[in-house]
Parts: C-alpha cells; sequence; structure tokens
C-alpha cells in the first residue's frame, strides 16, 4: 500500500505542476477529468469476445478452441481491445509514466467484460503475471498486479501474488521474433505453495498479449502443479 499511495502521490504532483492533457488527443483535462478525457475513453473500442490464443478467432460460446486445444495450454483469453495507436498510449502511458489511475480504471473495465461474459463467474481465482525483483524495483511496481487487484474488486475473485514467481530475468520480448520469444520465456517461472492452485480453475493477467509466450508459459507451469484450466486477461492483444 505504501509503494502505491507514493506513486498516486507522484501523479498528483505532475498534475499540479503540468496541466494535464489527455493522454489519447492531448486536449486540455478539465476536472474531474484524469489522463484520458471523456470522449476518448467512450470511445474505447472492446473486442466483442475471448479470443484463441493460437489461431486468434473468437470464441463465443467456448473457453477453448476445439481445433487449437491440442496447440496451447492456455484457454480463451479475454483482452479490451487490440494493439493500436490507441491502446498503445495508454498502455504506454500507465507502465512508462507511472500513471496507475489509468490502469486501475483499465482494470476495472476489464473486469467488468470477465463479468459481462460470463467468464468470472467459472473461475476460482486470477494470479498476476510477475515481474522479476529487478525489474520490478527499477518501474516501481508490477503493471499486471494493479490490473488484477482492480479486478478481483470487480469480480470478488481472490489475487493470488505470491503463488507464481518470475526466476529468470528475461530480455524485453519487444523485438523479438516469436520463436525467441518463447525461448526467452522458457524456464522463467516457478510455484510457490502449489497446494493454494491444486484443482483450481485460473485467470491469468497481463497487459499485452503478443504471441501468447508469456501467458503459454504461465499457464503450462499452473497445469502441471495441478490447476484445472487457464485462461488469459489483457488490456490488449497484439494481431501479428
Amino acid at each position: 500500500m505504501v509503494g502505491a499511495e507514493i506513486l498516486n502521490l507522484k501523479e498528483a504532483l505532475l498534475d499540479f505542476v503540468l496541466p494535464p492533457h489527455c493522454i489519447v488527443c492531448r486536449t486540455h483535462l478539465s476536472p474531474p477529468q484524469k489522463i484520458i478525457c471523456d470522449i476518448c475513453w467512450e470511445s474505447l473500442a472492446i473486442l466483442p469476445y475471448p479470443f484463441c490464443p493460437n489461431c486468434k478467432s473468437f470464441l463465443e460460446k467456448s473457453l477453448f478452441c476445439e481445433g487449437c486445444r491440442d496447440q496451447t495450454s492456455l484457454g480463451a483469453v479475454r483482452s479490451l481491445g487490440t494493439f493500436d495507436d490507441y491502446y498503445q498510449r495508454l498502455i504506454h502511458g500507465f507502465k512508462y509514466q507511472q500513471k496507475t489511475t489509468l490502469g486501475k480504471r483499465l482494470g476495472q473495465t476489464l473486469g467488468e467484460r470477465l463479468v459481462e461474459d460470463k467468464i468470472a463467474a467459472r473461475f476460482d481465482c486470477m494470479i498476476p503475471v510477475p515481474l522479476h525483483p529487478a525489474r520490478k524495483r527499477e518501474r516501481g511496481f508490477n503493471q499486471s498486479e494493479i490490473l488484477a487487484s482492480e479486478i478481483s474488486e470487480v469480480t470478488d475473485l481472490p489475487m493470488l501474488k505470491k503463488v507464481l514467481k518470475r526466476i529468470k530475468n528475461t530480455k524485453d520480448q519487444t523485438k523479438l521474433s516469436p520463436q525467441e520469444r518463447m525461448e526467452n520465456v522458457r524456464g522463467a517461472f516457478s510455484l510457490k505453495n502449489p497446494e493454494q492452485i491444486e484443482g483450481k480453475r485460473v485467470i491469468l493477467v497481463d497487459d499485452v498479449m503478443t504471441t501468447g509466450a508469456t501467458l503459454g508459459e504461465c499457464a503450462s507451469v499452473l497445469l502441471e502443479a495441478g490447476a484445472k484450466d487457464v485462461v488469459g486477461a489483457t488490456i490488449a492483444v497484439a494481431l501479428i
């Protein structure tokens, strides 16, 4: 809580020194608007359904793609939108400009979608994708934990943030090929207290899914430890 309070204070001080502008359209923000103007927020394009992490086809009635079930350990992923310029600005502001209140708002919206899609009611808990301790110290927070905390408030699902652990400080995935991404995260995660997820249906939370390598590796670790099913929830999905 202390870390979150410090981040909120920093954000408030920056808003005082530099009059806030919408992170998307750059128009001046009048109170009570913060970070993003009402017009840009209301125009947020939301994907209609969860999708298969392997073939990216929408899954309207099922959380598992019959054609890809043997090719991925991860079930459906529910993302708010595609990683276009709009979502890229939102995520960049959240992660790299420390606009944590924006992350909380996005997490609340994602939680509402998980409820509307009747996904939350079918699962037992959620786990944020962990950062390596060195990366977390550098950034000051784990963006996935902030998202998962807000989703937990909306869905009433418990957030388990001390179960999955990143034991390998992986390279930034941004410029890696799909195969390099898989190699980069292989063996990067381990479990503490695996009994907490045995027989449980788990929602994995992260900010962006690109190839699905990170979410897939996390899902494999959880399933090997006895989790029953694993699906994903992210702010955006990159269409590559």
